[in-house]
C-alpha cells in the first residue's frame, strides 16, 4: 500500500502571489504654515494624524483631521492639505498599490474617506501604524537591516489585513449591471494569468480568449471590449498585459529565478520573446529592471524636508 494513501488534509490555504508595492512611507512634523499642493496619484494612501490639526481637501470635500483621525484616499482622488491650528501638526502617511482584483474590490467597496479617531477602522489600524512609525523613526537616515525589513513587511500586511477586514464589514456599494459584468471580465483575466503561471503556457490566442469570455457572459466580443473600457478605462487586453507585467515584476524583484525560468512561468516560449515584450511594457530589459531594483534597495534617500 502506498504510504501516502491514507493521508488526509487537515487544512489548506490558497497560494499567495500578490503583486504589491509600498512607497512613500513617512512621518512628518510641519509648521502651521506648511501646505501641500493639490495632486493625485495611482496609489492608495492612508493618512494618519499624530499631533495637531490639519485640513485635507479630497475631491473638493474638506476634512478636518485631529489626533488619531485617519483618511483613506483611493487612486485618482485629488487632494491637498494645509495646517488648521497655530502649532503645526505631525502626520504619518503610507502609500501602496496592490494588483489583485479581489483585494482591491474590498478596498473600494466603501466610499468613505474620513474615519475619526474613535471609529472602528481608525482604532483597528492604530497598532500597525504605530509599529510602522516606530520602525521609520528608528531608521530615519539609514536603511533598515534585513531582519527589520521583514518586520516592516509583517507590519504592512497586518495593516492591510486589518484594513480589508474592517472594510469588508461595511455594506457593499451596489454595482450597476455594467460594473458587475466588467468585474467578471477582470476576474476571468486574472484566472487566465493564474493558469499561465501554473501551467507555463498561454492557454489560447487573444481572439479565442475574448470569444470564450463573451460566450460565458452571453455577450458579443465587441460588448466585452466596450463594457470593460467604459468601467476600467482600458481594453481587456491591456488589463491582461498589466496583470502579466505585475507578475513579471514580482518575480524579478522577489526571486532569484533565471530569466529563462521566469519567461517559462509566464507562458513565453523563449527568453528573447519575454525580453522583447517586457521592454515594450517598461522601456527596459528584464535584466536591467532587476538590476535597477536591486540598486534602489542599496541606495537610500531620506525623506525631503517639509515645504
Amino acid at each position: 500500500m502506498n504510504k501516502f494513501s491514507e493521508a488526509v488534509y487537515l487544512g489548506r490555504l490558497p497560494d499567495v502571489r500578490m503583486s504589491f508595492q509600498l512607497l512613500g512611507l513617512h512621518a512628518r512634523k510641519v509648521g502651521s504654515r506648511w501646505t501641500y499642493p493639490s495632486h493625485e496619484h495611482s496609489m492608495y494612501e492612508i493618512h494618519w494624524m499624530m499631533d495637531g490639526e490639519m485640513n485635507m481637501v479630497v475631491n473638493g470635500q474638506l476634512y478636518k483631521q485631529s489626533v488619531g483621525d485617519l483618511l483613506f484616499i483611493r487612486p485618482g482622488m485629488t487632494h491637498s492639505c494645509t495646517g488648521a491650528g497655530p502649532q503645526g501638526f505631525t502626520y504619518f502617511s503610507v502609500h501602496f498599490s496592490v494588483h489583485d482584483t479581489s483585494f482591491c474590490r474590498e478596498l473600494n467597496r466603501c466610499k468613505d474617506i474620513y474615519y475619526p479617531a474613535d471609529s472602528v477602522l481608525a482604532q483597528g489600524l492604530s497598532s500597525s501604524l504605530s509599529t510602522l512609525y516606530c520602525l521609520a523613526a528608528e531608521h530615519l537616515s539609514s536603511p533598515p537591516p534585513a531582519f527589520k525589513q521583514m518586520k516592516v513587511h509583517a507590519a504592512v500586511f497586518e495593516l492591510l489585513g486589518s484594513l480589508v477586514g474592517q472594510l469588508s464589514q461595511t455594506p457593499s456599494v451596489t454595482l450597476s449591471k455594467k460594473e458587475a459584468i466588467a468585474r467578471q471580465i477582470a476576474e476571468q483575466i486574472e484566472d487566465s494569468v493564474k493558469y499561465i503561471h501554473l501551467h507555463g503556457e498561454i492557454q489560447e490566442t487573444e481572439r479565442t480568449w475574448i470569444q470564450d469570455i463573451a460566450k460565458e457572459l452571453n455577450l458579443s466580443p465587441s460588448q466585452v471590449n466596450r463594457i470593460f473600457r467604459e468601467v476600467y478605462g482600458k481594453a481587456p487586453r491591456k488589463f491582461l498585459s498589466e496583470t502579466l507585467l505585475g507578475e513579471a515584476q514580482r518575480l524579478l524583484k522577489q526571486t532569484d529565478l533565471s530569466m529563462d525560468h521566469i519567461a517559462m512561468m509566464l507562458g513565453y516560449k523563449t527568453n528573447a520573446h519575454f525580453s522583447r515584450q517586457f521592454k515594450r511594457w517598461t522601456g527596459m530589459a528584464p535584466s536591467e529592471y532587476r538590476n535597477r531594483v536591486q540598486q534602489q534597495s542599496l541606495d537610500y534617500e531620506p525623506d525631503p524636508q517639509p515645504h
